[in-house]
């Protein structure tokens, strides 16, 4: 990741830290309980892994998200007793979005257009270092993608580097340049995320070249 977008330098100063240097209030872990003169003898592993294998690895507590949160598109169906618009209030996200008017006619062809995620961790990453790193995942999946696709049928190799950016061997591709992943600034709206997606030159969607 470009220094300018440096995830770890925004992270507070106690991140990480047990609870007790964080919450001087809070009461530390309980591992074990010794007697006078007991001791532990013990070896520790410590595996990297991801959360598609075990749960365990999960960097996050929670995810959750929405859209419509004025259900324009009448996906939901609301249970009520008397009054859906009071027993079901709007949410905070609401305040994104224009109130649907009372005679407003219903557009059966319209899609969801914003999604709205909440993000938890447990505190080994913070929820902006989860939501960027899988955008970068994401990219670089797309990246190689769009390479196979574009390679498809024809020789040569590539040096694919795992960040989103893949090096054709001939140096282009169908007469355009390589493709490669650019973050966007940690100070744009929603944290940076919304300038994470690289631009797009024509015929490779996602990508920017070098």
């Amino acid at each position: 990741m470009p220094p300018d977008s440096n995830l770890l330098d925004q992270r507070d100063a106690n991140f990480g830290h047990p609870a007790p240097e964080r919450w001087p209030d809070a009461e530390p872990i309980l591992i074990a309980k010794m007697r006078k003169g007991q001791e532990l003898k013990l070896r520790c592993y410590a595996k990297k892994r991801i959360a598609k294998e075990h749960a365990k690895w999960s960097p996050c507590s929670a995810v959750g998200f929405e859209y419509d949160p004025y259900n324009k598109l009448r996906h939901t169906t609301y249970w009520f007793e008397t009054d859906p618009i009071e027993e079901w209030p709007i949410s905070a996200n609401g305040l994104e979005e224009a109130a649907p008017q009372e005679d407003e006619p219903f557009d059966y062809r319209a899609e969801p257009e914003k999604f709205y995620y909440n993000v938890e961790t447990v505190g080994s990453l913070t929820p902006k270092e989860v939501v960027m790193e899988g955008i970068k995942g994401l990219i670089s999946k797309l990246g190689h993608l769009n390479y196979a696709l574009d390679t498809m049928g024809g020789g040569g190799g590539a040096d694919v580097d795992m960040v989103g950016a893949t090096q054709p061997a001939g140096g282009q591709v169908n007469g355009t340049l390589p493709y490669q992943y650019t973050a966007g600034s940690p100070n744009g709206v929603n944290g940076g995320m919304s300038n994470a997606s690289p631009t797009a030159p024509a015929g490779n969607w996602g990508m920017s070249p070098t």
